[in-house]
Parts: structure tokens; sequence; C-alpha cells
């Protein structure tokens, strides 16, 4: 009885702590080809597909339809930072997308293979058109890492460990979607790699690509193991 009544007081404890604090999440995606799964949902065009290769999430495949979206989403709880691994090498670019569901607001960030990155910032989910950042031009042909950390309504943009720009939106109170994609005009045949995917600060985290040491080739390689 004694035991009972310890552990309710703990998991009320527990339950008032994850409230406060958000509800981590990391997924390294160590688990066979196949369907992402893990509470992910997918979306696809075409020949498109969004699945498990090598330890990684791959999309790839022909686009059919206009700039629509194929990637990954899920929903984001009181959680302020999101951080994934990306290789983009071949023709598809990479998109960040976090929404605030309630007031609509989100911000969008982008770049092409090789090039720098943009963001859209809207308050009401009408299109503000892009934003080009100075300066944050990703490692062609490698692993990069990217994080997106709100600060009140800044948003900061962080590139291998490097800060690269700083996104405006008063309206985007709480980040409560994230959606990680690619897009491409109809016709365009190519591929994007995710992995490592981190929300908030799980007391375990998967180990980020080093793009100065990990070649694509061998970054395969590994992931085969």
């Amino acid at each position: 009885m004694v035991k009972a009544i310890k552990l309710g007081v703990v998991s009320a404890f527990l339950l008032g702590v994850t409230l406060a604090w958000g509800v981590p999440f990391s997924d390294d995606f160590d688990r066979p080809d196949g369907e992402v799964g893990n509470g992910w949902s997918t979306q696809t065009d075409g020949t498109i597909k969004v699945e498990i290769v090598n330890k990684e999430v791959l999309i790839h495949g022909q686009q059919a339809t206009n700039w629509k979206r194929c990637g990954i989403s899920r929903p984001v709880e009181n959680e302020t930072k999101i951080q994934f691994d990306f290789l983009a090498n071949d023709k598809f670019n990479v998109h960040i997308r976090i929404d605030d569901t309630a007031t609509g607001a989100y911000i969008d960030v982008y770049a092409w293979p090789g090039g720098p990155f943009s963001y859209a910032s809207s308050k009401d989910g009408s299109w503000p058109g892009w934003t080009q950042i100075p300066g944050s031009n990703m490692i062609a042909n490698e692993y990069n890492t990217l994080k997106l950390e709100q600060q009140g309504s800044t948003f900061i943009l962080y590139l291998n460990g490097k800060e690269v720009g700083k996104i405006k939106n008063e309206n985007l109170e709480k980040i409560t979607k994230v959606l990680i994609s690619s897009d491409a005009a109809a016709g365009t045949v190519g591929s994007l790699h995710i992995d490592n995917v981190v929300i908030g600060e799980p007391s375990s985290t998967p180990q980020s690509v080093d793009p100065k040491d990990k070649l694509p080739t061998i970054w395969g390689k590994l992931k085969k193991i």
C-alpha cells in the first residue's frame, strides 16, 4: 500500500515535469528497411518513396506534381529545438518546416544541394516569400547537421554547429508540428537522405554525422553494419 502511494506521487511528479518541460524525442532510424514507423507520418508524390534504407530515411523517386512536399512529419509538444542530419546531393532540396497550428504561423527553411539556405516566415499561414540567408551554404556532397531553435519570437538556425541566421515570428508561439522534406519541379528524379532527428533534449540522443570526417560513400558503408 505504501509503495502504491509512493509510486502515485512519483508518477504525478513525472507527469508534471513532462507537462512543464515538453516531450523530447530522438530517432536514429536504425531499424530494418521499409516503413518509417515510430510515430512518423509520411507524404509522397508520383513514384517518390519515403522509407528506411540502410538505417536512415531515404526520399527518392520522380516528382509528379510541381513543388509538392515529400517527407516525414510528426507533432511536437512543448519543445523548442529540432535537429537532424541530411545529405542533399542528388537534385532534391532539403526543407524543414515548423508550424504553430493554433495561430497558423509557420517557418519554412530550405536549400538546394550545395546552396545557401532561405526561409519563409508567415504569421498567419499566408505566403510571405523567400529570404536568403547569406553565408549559409551547406557542405556539398557531405552529410550536414541542421538545427532550428526557438528563443521567444526569434528562431535561430544552426548549420554544422554554427549559427548562420535568425528568423523572427511573433505569432509562432509554440512549435506543434515539424515536417522534414524535399520538393522539386515535376519530372525531377532525385533523392534526399535524412538521419538522426532530435526534438528537444532527450536523455539519450543519436550521434550526429561529422561532415568533415564522413564522406557519403563511407557513411553508406557504416549504415549497413
